[in-house]
């Protein structure tokens, strides 16, 4: 995983943090040696850092090994081999993982060599700090093929220069790294690019970018006219109704002007979110005014740097649904979950809210128009209002302008599915699953394991496909159910109406995309 992607945790999508895997446990009574390790620095004194040992089959890790004032470390790990990174540290005692070197001197996990630790020996390995060294970047148009000015490169908050149609890169260690880059003024669209460090600071790296498209518009209010400011606009895929994390970037100004930025090419719906405590209510952008369904809102078709006028976005004033969500199962109050309008990733719902202690929940910023719901509980499967699997069969919920909107629901548990989670060695691990339907692509159970065995509540029946991602330390796998490494060619499963499915499922080291 490059050094970007650990500063910022980005991909996605939702990986796992990893450290010592289940087989850790086991794996510390197999036959151990000793690994001693002494880092010095790029002039030759002892080193300090932290280090991380893990098995380059990924089966154990041991991470935050401080070394000591003469820049050594002793560990006892089991026999086998390893990859060794050793992280400089910040005068604050961070780590700066900007600079993580891979023994011997390599800049990632792919690059790096392996050592060999035999059982009952101790292996020796010394490693110098390589020298750090800059580099340059200029970014070219995909369309026009013309410099692309203003060009910024992000290592971490601390390391994040711009320049006009070149910047320099700060130093990093030499060999292949890959960077963020970015425009200043969000004219293209921001990549991930690999930059070859050279030690003799001449480097270089012409990065092409393509032009982002925009979307301009007005907020108004639907009956008067009035501009309305705060309002934020997000662009969502077109006939999905999936919504991004962290709503709330572009938003309207004091004359309800909004500009929407950084949207890549293709078809579009827009989500409008007045700002909260408003008495506006949220809207999916329909042809001539506000929607609560995604398959009635305006598309909104764009090339790359093209900027499209939509007509204003007229929102309406906002009502109130609540309710309480109890088991099916049992008629108790469903204690922890959420709801909210499209699935999500995260622990805090971005667009919906969390349950309360008896189940409750509300939400006051929807506006006026039947909008499904999405039901997240512990221990029942995920479900639109109405108690189905899809967004397409999902019975809405109407809201009313000013007024207050009872909706409860009891959720259905749906089937059970089990089984065990294994590398290709046949030894558990931590992963991610993703259940989605073989037909309509939509997300409908997700679930997180943590000691090589999961259990996930699902509606049935219906085809469905499993998608795995596996994050052990420094590298990210992802693949499909049963041995695929591309969605075409992952095994449809077909998930009873009732009852329980065992699935076992093997993950294999196919690099995330």
């Amino acid at each position: 995983m490059s050094i970007v992607r650990r500063v910022l945790g980005a991909l996605a999508v939702a990986a796992l943090a990893v450290t010592a895997a289940p087989t850790a446990a086991g794996a510390a009574a197999d036959p151990a040696g000793v690994l001693h390790l002494t880092v010095t620095g790029t002039d030759g004194s002892p080193a300090g850092g932290n280090v991380a040992v893990t098995a380059a089959d990924s089966s154990y890790d041991k991470d935050l090994l401080p070394l000591d004032e003469s820049g050594q470390l002793s560990v006892e790990v089991p026999a086998g081999d390893y990859k060794i990174a050793i992280t400089p540290v910040y005068s604050d005692g961070q780590d700066d993982e900007v600079l993580r070197q891979w023994v011997p001197g390599r800049t990632s996990w792919a690059q790096a060599g392996t050592v060999r630790v035999s059982a009952g020996d101790t292996t020796e390995v010394s490693e110098r700090l390589v020298t750090p060294s800059g580099s340059t970047l200029r970014a070219r148009d995909a369309v026009t093929g013309a410099a692309v000015d203003g060009v910024c490169v992000f290592l971490d908050p601390r390391r994040n220069p711009c320049g006009d149609t070149q910047v320099t890169v700060p130093p990093l260690i030499p060999g292949p790294q890959e960077v963020w880059v970015y425009t200043r003024d969000d004219t293209h669209l921001p990549r991930y690019a690999t930059v070859n460090v050279l030690p003799d600071g001449s480097g270089t790296a012409v990065v092409v970018l393509t032009p982002a498209a925009n979307v301009v518009s007005r907020v108004v209010d639907a009956a008067t006219g009035a501009p309305v400011a705060g309002a934020c606009v997000t662009p969502a895929p077109a006939g999905t109704g999936e919504l991004p994390a962290n709503p709330g970037r572009y938003c309207s100004d004091a004359s309800g002007n909004v500009r929407v930025g950084l949207v890549a090419a293709g078809s579009w719906n827009l989500f409008a979110r007045p700002a909260g405590g408003s008495a506006y209510g949220a809207q999916w952008v329909g042809a001539t005014g506000g929607t609560g369904d995604a398959k009635q809102a305006r598309v909104v078709t764009l090339r790359a740097g093209q900027t499209v006028t939509v007509p204003p976005i007229r929102l309406d004033r906002a009502g109130v649904v609540t309710g309480t969500v109890t088991s099916a199962a049992t008629g108790r109050p469903a204690t922890s979950g959420a709801v909210t309008l499209a699935p999500e990733m995260g622990d805090f719902p971005d667009w919906g809210v969390e349950l309360d202690a008896q189940g409750r929940y509300r939400i006051d910023w929807l506006g006026p128009y039947g909008w499904p719901l999405l039901f997240t509980t512990a221990d029942n499967a995920t479900q639109w209002s109405g108690g189905f699997a899809l967004r397409g069969k999902a019975v809405p919920v109407t809201v009313r302008a000013g007024a207050t909107t009872v909706y409860d629901l009891a959720v259905r548990r749906g089937v059970l599915v089990t089984g065990r989670l294994v590398d290709p060695e046949g030894r558990p691990v931590v992963a991610e699953l993703t259940v989605r339907n073989a037909r309509t692509r939509e997300v409908i159970g997700r679930t997180a394991d943590r000691d090589g065995e999961y259990a996930l509540r699902v509606l049935g029946p219906q085809p469905v496909t499993v998608a795995w991602l596996w994050t052990p330390p420094f590298v990210s796998y992802a693949g499909w159910f049963d041995g695929a490494a591309r969605p075409a060619d992952a095994t449809e499963v077909t998930l009873p109406g009732t009852g329980t499915l065992r699935l076992d499922v093997a993950v294999d080291r196919y690099p995330a995309g």
